[in-house]
């Protein structure tokens, strides 16, 4: 069987001179290069050949540049799909079905595979990821297909989705033997796109994607009475969390973050992480491309002329347009102080400003704010930013400091990953401890902000909750050369107050058995256990606690 994968870098005539900073959707531009990257490397360790479809772009990326090692390469996408809308991404991926001569099975480049599929999948007629099932998108995006488009083709028509179940095939793996299908498949692909140009921007041109590609396979399966066979379980639920889960492995088939997954901060980390474990010559080679084409990295580290690696040529200075982390950050107190004079506008917190001292804030804003209860929530986010900024200055001080935190994080994610490979008996026996770096502070109100935008968003919400506990602590995020949140729940905080001082998994277990019933417990230990086990492993993954070398 061929294995496949797809990069089409859009029409010919777009504008791409900055290639290397496209995103693809993930939340920054070297996640999209570390997915295609990991995607290949692994297909190539489980399959022993990947062969790549793309363009004349798309290869002085991915082969001249970052040197993927596929097995053969075609720019048959050149110029091939130039009259399409750049939105219709799965055009190429049909394509390259459409140009197949013997059975295949193609993976998306942001599909991570570490089982290879049994021979029954591999050899069926046709082959899918996995079955969708009432999905929203299929159905809003069919109702806009039969109120904008004049041509669709029976199985997309309304009487025949109407009021029953609706059946797509997610086409993260796609392929089989059946070529005849495929051709049939693939003709009425373009066909309907088509016969349809000038409706295309009447509905949600991307969407189309999943109907044409997806939902169409299943449906014109069924009709030709042609059975599929799933590489994983049915998903009917829209959040695809089986997908995600990275902590899993290796006891995971595979990891594919779909669509808004890819913007998940912890996602992106784990792609990051995991590449730079596993293929470090790789991973070093897209951070070294991202570097030389000025592009903009959410991993702030690698424009910190304080990192010093073998792997990377020294920077003189920091790069311009470079986040300077070292200065006080206080998006949430100024967006908080912005709230309060909106809704207070005779208070006059306008000349409240959080970088002067410490204390000279928090008299001020007890001075204009008199027993306001705001205020509280006002001072906790100050405190919660005041204490960060301090913890900053700390953890990146200077080039000895930044790199022996650099080099910690590669030991850690690597030293997680072998510990969950153990049999469960060498598990138990690991011990773990409370970071070296971390502040733990009783807060109030959730304060944890991924994205900038939802900052008034997150503001207002907490100046409409009522208090509630709600523990946070502040640990490196090496990558990001800054601190991040972790926010604890119940059992996450019982087992940090537990390892005051180094505990094995295993003692920590009957540790825990006081904070559960002893019907809980007795009725079903493994569940006890497995719980136990898995918020460490979280917790392991977030920095939280550490494993005690």
């Amino acid at each position: 069987m061929r294995i496949l994968q797809t990069f089409w870098t859009g029409p010919s005539n777009t504008n791409t001179e900055n290639l290397v900073s496209m995103k693809a959707g993930w939340l920054s531009c070297e996640y999209h290069w570390m997915s295609w990257a990991l995607s290949c490397l692994q297909a190539k360790a489980i399959f022993g050949e990947v062969n790549l479809v793309t363009d004349l772009k798309g290869k002085e990326i991915l082969i001249d540049r970052l040197q993927l090692p596929y097995s053969t390469v075609s720019t048959e996408l050149e110029g091939t799909l130039d009259h399409y809308h750049p939105a219709l991404w799965a055009l190429a991926k049909i394509y390259t079905y459409s140009i197949q001569t013997e059975p295949f099975l193609h993976l998306d480049g942001d599909v991570f595979i570490w089982q290879k599929p049994d021979e029954a999948f591999l050899s069926s007629r046709l082959a899918a990821q996995n079955l969708d099932k009432n999905l929203e998108f299929y159905l809003s995006t069919l109702n806009g297909i039969n109120e904008q488009f004049t041509y669709i083709p029976s199985p997309l028509l309304k009487a025949n989705y109407e009021h029953k179940d609706l059946y797509g095939s997610n086409a993260g793996l796609l392929g089989g033997s059946d070529l005849i299908f495929f051709k049939t498949y693939c003709e009425q692909a373009f066909k309907f796109i088509d016969e349809n140009k000038a409706g295309l921007t009447k509905v949600n041109t991307g969407s189309l994607n999943f109907i044409f590609e997806q939902y169409l396979f299943c449906q014109l399966a069924a009709v030709a009475k042609i059975p599929i066979s799933y590489y994983g379980k049915m998903v009917d639920n829209p959040l695809f969390k089986d997908y995600i889960k990275f902590e899993d492995y290796p006891h995971v088939q595979m990891v594919h973050p779909v669509g808004g997954f890819k913007k998940y901060p912890h996602v992106c980390d784990h792609v990051a992480k995991k590449l730079r474990s596993d293929y470090p010559e790789y991973y070093y080679r897209i951070i070294n491309m991202l570097r030389s084409g000025g592009a903009n990295m959410r991993s702030a580290i690698y424009v910190s002329p304080l990192l010093k690696l073998d792997r990377l040529p020294s920077l003189a200075a920091e790069k311009p347009g470079a986040v300077k982390k070292a200065e006080p950050l206080f998006d949430r107190t100024n967006a908080a102080i912005d709230y309060l004079n909106k809704k207070y506008p005779l208070n006059k917190l306008s000349g409240l400003k959080p970088n002067i001292s410490r204390n000279e804030f928090i008299k001020q804003a007890k001075l204009l704010l008199p027993h306001n209860p705001e205020r509280d929530c006002l001072l906790e986010i100050f405190r919660l930013e005041s204490t960060t900024n301090s913890l900053l200055k700390k953890l990146y001080a200077n080039q000895a400091a930044v790199t022996k935190l650099y080099k910690e994080g590669i030991k850690s994610y690597k030293q997680i990953q072998e510990i969950f490979s153990l049999p469960e008996t060498e598990l138990l026996k690991i011990k773990i401890n409370r970071p070296e770096h971390y502040k733990l502070l009783k807060t109030k109100w959730h304060w944890k902000l991924d994205y900038k935008e939802q900052v008034h968003a997150l503001i207002e919400r907490n100046f409409s909750e009522a208090k509630s506990a709600q523990p946070v602590l502040l640990l490196p995020d090496e990558l990001q050369h800054n601190v991040k949140e972790y926010y604890l729940d119940e059992l996450d905080m019982i087992i940090f107050d537990t390892i005051k001082e180094p505990f094995t998994i295993g003692d920590i277990l009957p540790e825990m058995k006081q904070y559960f019933s002893s019907e809980e417990i007795e009725e079903n230990y493994l569940s006890f256990k497995q719980l136990i086990i898995n918020t460490i492993k979280g917790m392991l993954y977030a920095g939280s606690v550490k494993i005690n070398s």
